[in-house]
């Protein structure tokens, strides 16, 4: 511990997930700096869906999984792409996707999220109204929609997970969708509405608005990357970057599709990868009016989200590291589906963009204290729900830094499970 009277924090990342850890940090009495080489919500706390979806605590390795595979990737237009020359790298993440896929393995981390992400909204709307943005934390539900029966029965068991935790799920079909989103396309037979989820609908203001707040209670914003770390008696003293070290009694782990090379350097190999997802939007009020909330489409595994400043179609999952140049014919798809999806939509100003979701094959995120290391903490690899699980995220971080057991279980989150 420092000499000084406060605790000296240091937050590696400016993501929703890291500004979630330093709000937490800079209220329980921290002294703050976060480093990042990008400005704050820059990266895939931008262009991510803006949900708040406490029922995504269904995993992304499903039994039968398998089977669906090799059809998207043999579909130019699918939701799941793997470079050829990324598919030997992927390999061992793929079959740590493979061990976490049995039915009895699904139904223990459905448990496990479910517990985690069920408080989101609740641990929300403190941070928000402390950064002046209560607006931004909104709950109105949201929906899949699909183009058959036989599409809607495919993702039976995903369903049926969700309503044994008590999510409340209404099946509309033929003309009840459309009294629920007028704009929607007539080939659209049935349609999952889940009215108890929650939506931003402006990621990137909510990111920038911890952002200032923070800064206002004396965090320190240092636009460089951290490389390193020096160590005392096996704790951390300072973090290095490119221009000089930085002292520090805790430090915090939370740069996303980055974090495994740092982890890496305080001793623990942890599997993530690079989930690279696209975003279209339409801008404009005009399209954003057409949807009154984020509507999903259950074939294209895509949502469509009306946002502050338009439109936004995102999804897709692309398995290619963090060096490869974006493939925005990514978004161009999203953007055609889209149109198919809502065909009032206007023609409008577009924009595209590819950001890397940080994604561990068993779906959960690695939160808790670096294994072998007092005083640094991961909080890394939410996936999909980044945006979803920062502030309970951030709570946890607080409470292990001040030595407090946090109110929720994250033993499932060790990032010890993956071995050393």
């Amino acid at each position: 511990m420092s000499s000084a009277a406060t605790p000296r924090a240091v937050v590696i990342g400016a993501g929703v997930v890291g500004l979630a850890c330093a709000a937490r940090l800079t209220m329980a009495g921290r002294a703050v700096t976060v480093l990042d080489p990008q400005p704050p919500g820059m990266g895939c706390s931008y262009g991510n869906a803006g949900c708040f979806s406490l029922a995504s605590f269904v995993p992304i390795g499903m039994p039968g999984l398998w089977r669906k595979v090799p059809g998207w990737l043999m579909d130019r237009d699918g939701p799941l792409s793997i470079p050829p020359s990324y598919a030997a790298r992927i390999a061992p993440w793929l079959w740590w996707l493979l061990r976490a896929s049995s039915l009895a393995r699904v139904e223990r981390t459905c448990d496990e999220m479910h517990d985690f992400l069920g408080v989101a909204l609740d641990r929300w709307r403190p941070l928000a109204a402390w950064a002046g943005v209560s607006e931004l934390v909104q709950r109105n539900g949201w929906a899949v929609v699909y183009e058959s029966e036989a599409a809607y029965q495919a993702d039976a068991l995903g369903w049926r997970l969700r309503r044994e935790r008590g999510v409340e799920i209404h099946v509309l079909q033929g003309a009840e969708i459309r009294e629920l989103e007028p704009a929607l396309g007539p080939h659209f037979t049935h349609m999952a509405y889940l009215p108890e989820q929650g939506q931003c609908p402006n990621p990137l203001r909510l990111s920038q608005a911890l952002a200032a707040t923070l800064e206002r209670h004396g965090a320190r914003f240092e636009r460089r990357a951290a490389v390193g770390f020096d160590f005392r008696q096996g704790r951390v003293r300072a973090v290095r970057t490119e221009a000089g070290a930085v002292e520090a009694d805790e430090v915090v782990v939370a740069a996303g599709a980055h974090s495994a090379e740092l982890a890496a350097k305080l001793g623990s190999r942890i599997p993530l990868e690079t989930e690279r997802g696209y975003h279209a939007m339409v801008e404009g009020a005009e399209s954003a009016r057409l949807l009154t909330r984020p509507v999903m489409s259950g074939e294209g595994k895509f949502f469509a989200t009306p946002m502050e400043d338009g439109m936004r179609f995102a999804g897709s999952v692309e398995l290619g590291g963090l060096r490869a140049p974006p493939d925005y014919r990514r978004a161009d798809i999203l953007l055609r589906k889209g149109r198919a999806m809502l065909p009032a939509l206007p023609q409008g100003k577009v924009s595209r963009w590819m950001g890397m979701r940080p994604s561990l094959p068993d779906t959960k995120p690695a939160i808790g204290r670096a294994p072998g290391v007092a005083n640094a903490f991961f909080a890394f690899g939410h996936g999909h729900t980044g945006l979803t699980g920062a502030a309970a995220t951030g709570g946890i971080v607080a409470d292990l830094a001040a030595g407090r057991e946090p109110d929720l279980d994250i033993r499932p989150f060790d990032p010890a499970r993956f071995g050393r």
